[in-house]
């Protein structure tokens, strides 16, 4: 699932403080460019920056095979700003309006699909409401899993009332959503965009909770359920070391 970020800067940071290069460097390369950039940085001094990071994140790694790619990030420090907000406000308007869509798949769907349009609103004020991503990505987001052809044809229902539309350009597959309407009060402030469509059956009143360990929203399973299924294993994981070492002691 695509992590999207909102505070870039605070990633950059972390990256930078932590000597982490995450699951996707390319990304971190990016965001610590254009935050070396935005600090008062040449991008010759980008370029030996990001190169003195990779080494101190792994001794090991190979600097002339990742050069085209600092290159890249170093390039491009100065194209785009760090992306920098707090959240997205969902109104009561565009609540009801996904309301009125008969079940509950296609008003997730059609949630994140809004979530996702409102935050390229927000990096980039000539987005005009649309999402630019693919519908496998939109899928997983909206934690609906299902085949290829009926996430087509539950795309093609929300375009059929109108909630949705597409480009004119015959090869672009991006979506533009309809509904959305900022002159009304906020109704949810979305500033986690893991998991958005069990947010809005949790906002529904549906038994969803907040994993106590990294904050994502999962369905809860249990009443005395307090972690989400990968923190419960690494906690788990974590008091079965622990007792080990207790035993070799004692």
């Amino acid at each position: 699932m695509t992590n999207i970020v909102l505070n870039e800067k605070a990633c950059a940071e972390y990256a930078l403080e932590n000597l982490t290069l995450g699951s996707k460097p390319v990304e971190t390369l990016g965001r610590v460019a254009r935050y070396y950039y935005s600090e008062g940085y040449k991008k010759r001094e980008i370029g030996n920056l990001l190169e003195d990071f990779m080494l101190k994140c792994d001794p090991t790694i190979n600097i002339v095979k990742w050069q085209a790619a600092i290159d890249r990030q170093v390039n491009s420090a100065d194209k785009y700003e760090l992306i920098d907000i707090s959240g997205i406000a969902i109104t009561k308007a565009e609540i009801e309006a996904i309301q009125k869509i008969d079940g509950k798949l296609l008003q997730r769907l059609m949630f994140t699909m809004l979530c996702l349009a409102k935050y390229g609103n927000a990096i980039n004020p000539n987005n005009n409401n649309w999402v630019n991503r693919k519908d496998k990505e939109i899928f997983s987001l909206s934690n609906i899993a299902i085949t290829t052809k009926k996430q087509s044809l539950m795309v093609n229902d929300l375009w059929s009332l109108g909630y949705i539309g597409y480009s004119r350009v015959v090869d672009n597959v991006n979506i533009n959503v309809k509904i959305i309407n900022d002159n009304s009060p906020t109704e949810i402030f979305i500033t986690d965009f893991r998991n958005l469509g069990n947010q809005y059956m949790r906002y529904c009143g549906e038994k969803y909770i907040e994993c106590q360990s990294c904050g994502k929203i999962v369905k809860q399973n249990k009443n005395v359920q307090k972690y989400c299924r990968e923190c419960a294993i690494e906690i788990d994981r974590q008091k079965a070391i622990e007792r080990y070492h207790k035993r070799l002691i004692s």
